[in-house]
């Protein structure tokens, strides 16, 4: 008898061993946290969430389709040249440039997670786990930041339970997968505008230079990521200055607000000026894309309700019980703030994304993320208060036991790894069918002899796998006859997968080749 006949779930026995190790490790945590040891409970949660994070990104082996094909392919291509962003990098047919989907020029994203990623496969190698792997070391690190700034504006255990509630989150476990819209540039985002706003708490606390120009560094990188939603830590910051200030810390305070964001621009600004003077006709378009059709037109078809973003409360923070909590955790995480200044930031924070992106018309799952710390804390604070409301009905003696049962349940529960399976594993018929077209695509590449310069019919966006495993030019339809002379015309050599639809023109040409799809 083996462990995948004790746990029926599509996961390896090895994959089950590292889920046990990383349960282990999380009663170890908890432990050390009961004792109030919670440095070394804080390390333990962070090595638990990575073994988990680690599994969950490397269980893939193929490319998701939105986005993170496309983040990959140009990320490799940057490998060469970090400042020339390109998603097809040799296009032998004629392209739309505002087509991000299959452009030459690719300025749809900005360009620090795709450098982040570049540098990892220059580092490490070009396959799927180095891909997710600067998401995985963010992911997890979020752990540490979740707890800090917990502690730094409200209780040692509210910030523990916070990350620890985080560090299960099957959402977030989820995500490192680059199954999910945006993936990649989602995490970056999340991650940096975490350290901005903890720097800014760090630099509250203590009054330190060193931590505005931490601000300034983290918000300009924020911005490199995703845009002016980086700038998300000085709104917090003005309105407590507005709310709280007043005589000669009002002059001080602004002064460092402006040396903050002056280091903001320093750093953000290089690119929009490189990225307009080299390539303006992309640029433009983007610019104008990006700033201001998001607010007032459903782009790409990502239109929803007004109750869009706390619908998904439930789908990314815990199910439908969230929908319950999340109010009266907020009220007890609220009363903990020890600073009215901090106070007033964090709700600034929360009260202007929700209500930014409900009423902006463009609406994507992950655009509320960018909160993330501040919503774990308040569910971190419903959970203490069940805790010690439960500890009340339990005989002293059976405290500690009873107390890491309830927490392994939850961390279990919120975990989900039969939710897990049915999205990694042949249960899903979307992920076997990445499968099986990834590992065609691998097969015919490893067998195809060189000198082909485009393939063809490549099962649409597809393509964009085939040419990131190939190097080679690919497009996911036929040609047209005319371009077919053209190209025919430029001696450019053509391959095809081949289905009952192909032209004849194709079909009769002994040069072409072709493979059955």
């Amino acid at each position: 008898m083996n462990l995948t006949s004790i746990i029926r779930t599509g996961f390896s026995e090895t994959e089950l061993i590292w889920i046990i190790i990383a349960f282990v490790i999380g009663v170890f945590s908890i432990i050390l946290f009961i004792r109030r040891r919670y440095k070394m409970s804080l390390l333990m949660l962070t090595a638990s969430g990575l073994i988990l994070r680690i599994l969950i990104g490397g269980i893939d082996p193929f490319l998701s389709t939105w986005d993170e094909q496309f983040h990959a392919l140009v990320a490799k291509n940057m490998m060469t040249d970090w400042f020339k962003p390109m998603l097809i990098r040799n296009p032998v047919l004629d392209y739309d440039y505002q087509n991000w989907t299959a452009n030459h020029i690719w300025l749809h994203k900005p360009p620090w997670f795709l450098w982040q990623i570049s540098l990892f496969f220059t580092l490490f190698g070009v396959n799927e786990l180095v891909l997710r792997m600067p998401t995985i070391l963010m992911m997890t690190l979020l752990i540490p930041i979740i707890f800090r700034i917990g502690k730094l504006i409200s209780t040692e255990h509210i910030a523990w339970y916070g990350a620890f509630l985080y560090t299960y989150s099957f959402f977030f476990i989820h995500f490192v997968s680059g199954a999910l819209f945006t993936d990649h540039n989602d995490s970056a985002t999340i991650f940096y505008i975490s350290l901005s706003i903890w720097a800014w708490l760090e630099y509250t606390r203590n009054n330190k230079r060193i931590w505005v120009i931490w601000i300034g560094l983290f918000a300009g990188i924020a911005i490199l990521n995703k845009w002016l939603v980086g700038l998300l830590v000085y709104f917090g910051w003005f309105v407590s200055l507005i709310i709280h200030l007043r005589g000669t810390e009002w002059k001080k305070e602004l002064a460092n607000f402006g040396m903050a964001l002056l280091i903001t621009i320093i750093v953000a600004l290089p690119w929009q000026l490189y990225s307009w003077i080299r390539f303006p006709q992309e640029y433009w378009y983007v610019f104008h894309f990006n700033n201001g059709r998001h607010f007032f037109e459903a782009l790409d078809g990502h239109a929803e309700n007004r109750w869009y973003y706390f619908y998904l409360l439930m789908q990314e923070y815990g199910g439908l019980l969230v929908v319950f909590i999340i109010l009266p955790g907020l009220y007890w995480f609220t009363r903990s703030i020890r600073s009215k200044k901090h106070k007033t930031a964090i709700l600034s924070y929360l009260v202007i994304t929700y209500l930014f992106f409900t009423l902006t018309a463009t609406k994507m799952p992950m655009y509320c993320t960018i909160v993330t710390p501040f919503i774990f804390l308040p569910l971190g604070a419903f959970v203490e208060k069940g805790i010690e409301w439960f500890i009340t009905w339990i005989p002293a003696r059976f405290t500690t036991i009873s107390v890491i049962m309830v927490l392994c349940f939850v961390a279990y529960w919120n975990l989900d790894i039969h939710k897990l399976d049915n999205f990694h594993s042949n249960k899903n018929p979307f992920w076997k069918e990445k499968k099986a077209i990834t590992t065609k695509f691998k097969n015919v590449i490893r067998e195809l002899k060189p000198g082909y310069d485009v393939f063809f019919n490549c099962k649409g966006y597809e393509a964009i796998i085939f040419v990131f495993y190939s190097g080679i030019t690919a497009y996911g339809h036929y040609p047209s006859e005319e371009q077919y002379l053209m190209l025919k015309t430029k001696k450019i050599r053509m391959a095809t997968f081949q289905d009952q639809n192909i032209p004849a023109y194709l079909y009769n040409d002994p040069e072409v080749l072709k493979i059955p799809l």
